[in-house]
């Protein structure tokens, strides 16, 4: 499979899930996927609530998305850059390295962990 064909099929793959958000309140509805760690603990992950805030940024409406994931919604700029230097690793390798190196991955992994535990200690 070609560069411009996985381009192609990760477009419609995001343009799919962006319609299937706008379109349907995972509130509403039982058969979209549920957070294994939350359905086994009750414990929230530290993605919990990304598809509540997935369907309301694609409605316009901060302050749902600020309440499904604080973190995530704070950390999505940060998300799309990161997609995006995947996507241009071949034209900016040095960026991609300085980036993609282990203090970053222990950083973000650390925010993860210590959200992961904040959000249930203080019920957020």
């Amino acid at each position: 499979m070609g560069q411009l064909t996985r381009r192609i099929a990760w477009i419609a793959l995001v343009a799919a899930v962006c319609v299937l958000y706008f379109c349907i309140d995972p509130l509403r509805v039982s058969w979209l996927p549920r957070c294994p760690l939350r359905m086994a603990t009750g414990w929230l992950c530290p993605g919990c609530g990304s598809q509540r805030l997935l369907h309301a940024l694609l409605h316009g409406d901060f302050a749902a998305a600020w309440h499904a994931n604080p973190f995530l919604l704070l950390a999505l700029p940060g998300i799309l850059f990161l997609g995006w230097l995947e996507l241009s690793r071949r034209r900016h390798p040095v960026l991609y390295m300085r980036v993609y190196s282990t203090p970053f991955i222990i950083a973000a992994g650390v925010a993860l962990v210590a959200w992961g535990i904040g959000r249930n200690i203080m019920g957020i």
